[in-house]
């Protein structure tokens, strides 16, 4: 059985991470002039791995802001700069959507919700053929983003947006990564619970697996150790720090694509649940299946070495061409990732702000294989 890499491993490979900050670039329209004088770079980063029998092994570096290694200088809100530790939040971005799949697991389980059901005959949905699996494996047909935070009105309205969206391409008939059908199946669970998302995933997946280093709403003193993410102008924003970096889910106030935190000790908690090593959520075998097997046998492609489960992906690059087959998880667009294998116990968290201040700047797909190589391979 793997064991956890010792923690040198994961130390070089955050450290690759901080390096690759300091070299990043373009960096993207510079901040407002500043009198103060500009930092060096240093990206946020936290690993993990853990196995059944071992604990975590973990490494920090780095930390949670910076402004700029570019010559530019400081923008008006750049906030202090504080070194990275296990507690440190960093914004989940699309990993949320593993919280999303799991809650909706829970709900299949008791259930209250039908996989082949169409969504129309819960709530709005565009078209009456769009079911619940749809949402789930990406092949609603929905687009992959809407610009939801430049549309007028409150987030009800901007919800309508959503429940009358365009599709791209009939449902079921090819994959397509889409926010927009992870956002319509949180307002489903909403409706069909009477419960916002953010307090149906603490209540039926969060604090049965014991992950209290998990938010969707930093309070204000969490909010100030969060990792800083992106300067951002449109929405004019400036830098983000503890508020939901993706867009469409800030405008929302909460939604089942992007929004939620978490601590290393956090997203350790959400992968023993997928790596089905927690006494809750208690998940039948018959829906863990559907969370770890490919949904679209013969069907659609995704078009990557990874296949599609309900809500989460099914294999991990190790190396370039090669594959941890069994692996289960989701990564996220600033720079985090949550992965398992359901048949070892082994999970692995890698956790940085990739995007701050510029999404721009650099990626962390190299880092991911390397995390994934020395957990699973």
């Amino acid at each position: 059985m793997p064991r956890p890499a010792v923690p040198q491993d994961l130390t070089e490979l955050i450290g690759s991470l901080t390096a690759a900050a300091r070299t990043a670039g373009p960096p993207g329209p510079a901040p407002a002039p500043h009198s103060a004088a500009p930092r060096e770079a240093s990206v946020g980063a936290a690993a993990a791995i853990e196995g059944p029998d071992t604990p975590a092994a973990t490494a920090v570096s780095g930390s949670t802001a910076l402004f700029a290694a570019d010559g530019s200088v400081l923008p008006e809100d750049a906030p202090a700069v504080e070194p990275v530790t296990e507690r440190t939040l960093f914004d989940l971005a699309s990993v949320t959507k593993i919280l999303t799949a799991l809650t909706a697991a829970t709900l299949i389980d008791d259930g209250m919700l039908d996989v082949h059901q169409p969504v129309r005959e819960l709530m709005p949905a565009p078209r009456p053929d769009i079911t619940v699996h749809h949402l789930l494996t990406h092949t609603s047909g929905l687009p992959p983003v809407m610009p939801l935070w430049r549309m007028p009105g409150g987030r009800e309205a901007r919800l309508d947006a959503v429940r009358s969206a365009t599709l791209d391409h009939a449902p079921g008939e090819a994959h397509a990564y889409s926010c927009i059908g992870f956002i319509l199946l949180g307002a489903l669970m909403e409706a069909l619970t009477d419960t916002p998302l953010p307090e149906l995933a603490r209540r039926r997946v969060l604090d049965p697996a014991g992950a209290t280093g998990v938010t969707w709403t930093p309070d204000v003193a969490d909010a100030a150790h969060a990792a800083a993410t992106e300067h951002q102008e449109d929405p004019p924003r400036g830098l983000v720090r503890g508020s939901t970096h993706d867009e469409t889910a800030w405008s929302l106030g909460g939604a089942g694509n992007a929004g939620a935190f978490a601590t290393l000790p956090g997203a350790l908690a959400i992968g023993r649940i997928l790596a089905g090593r927690t006494l809750g959520p208690r998940l039948s075998p018959a829906v863990r299946e559907l969370l770890t097997a490919d949904q679209l046998p013969g069907g659609p492609a995704t078009d990557a070495p990874w296949r599609q489960g309900l809500g989460l992906r099914i294999g991990q690059e190790t190396a370039p061409g090669r594959l941890a087959e069994h692996v289960v998880g989701h990564p996220g667009f600033t720079g985090t990732s949550i992965h398992a294998d359901p048949r070892t116990g082994t999970v692995a968290v890698l956790l940085t702000n990739r995007v701050h201040p510029y999404r721009s700047w650099f990626t962390v797909e190299a880092a991911r294989r390397d995390l994934a190589r020395l957990a699973f391979a």
